[in-house]
């Protein structure tokens, strides 16, 4: 998160300190040339111009083009934000309400201009490029990681069968959600996500 972080001060013109870096930051600038021309508008001398600093110096940080990549979407993707305690000891720690919890958060951020166009230039690409895998697979692993608690404790309890990953709940439920905003065009609400949890839940009960 750090790389992405100094991505987000890079693009905004800041010199910053590495104590500032851990700081959180707002992630619109970084995915301003996302947003723009998309992936194959991210180059080390996209971001040098627009930092207004040396080339040389966002190679020192991202020596390879996929490395520059990643850290755009590391900075326009951050990991999604903790469950809150309140919601924990209302629900009892039921898995349930923190799936919908979460995927609550990313619906919301699904339904954001900038957003979308994170996701756009990343699935947009060549199936066959690696770099493009890359990318694919750190969102696929950023959503199946927030989801890992709560799929977890579904599994202990007997709410989900043993062989239920956080991957494959993950594509059985934000999969729908992202076809449903995407391809279909809908906003995510509340009852959508809600309605997609729960049928994960009794399709593998």
């Amino acid at each position: 998160m750090v790389v992405g972080l100094f991505l987000v001060s890079l693009l905004k013109g800041e010199t910053v300190g590495l104590v500032e870096l851990n700081h959180p930051r707002s992630p619109r600038r970084a995915t301003a040339l996302l947003t723009e021309g998309g992936l194959e508008a991210v180059t080390h001398q996209t971001v040098a111009t627009r930092a207004g600093v040396g080339r040389a110096t966002v190679y020192r940080h991202w020596p390879s083009l996929l490395d520059l990549r990643l850290a755009a979407l590391e900075a326009g993707m951050p990991p999604l934000p903790p469950v809150p305690e309140e919601l924990r000891a209302a629900s009892g720690n039921d898995p349930r309400a923190e799936l919908i919890y979460r995927l609550n958060v990313l619906a919301e951020r699904w339904d954001d201009e900038q957003s979308g166009a994170v996701l756009a230039a990343v699935l947009g690409g060549s199936r066959h490029d690696e770099g493009m895998r890359r990318l694919r697979e750190s969102l696929l692993n950023q959503i199946a990681d927030a989801l890992r608690p709560a799929v977890t404790t579904a599994v202990e309890r007997g709410q989900l069968p043993p062989d239920v990953t956080p991957e494959t709940f993950a594509m059985a439920t934000a999969g729908p959600l992202f076809f449903e905003r995407f391809f279909v065009g809908n906003h995510l609400g509340r009852d959508t996500v809600n309605a997609v949890v729960d049928a994960a839940l009794r399709g593998w009960s």
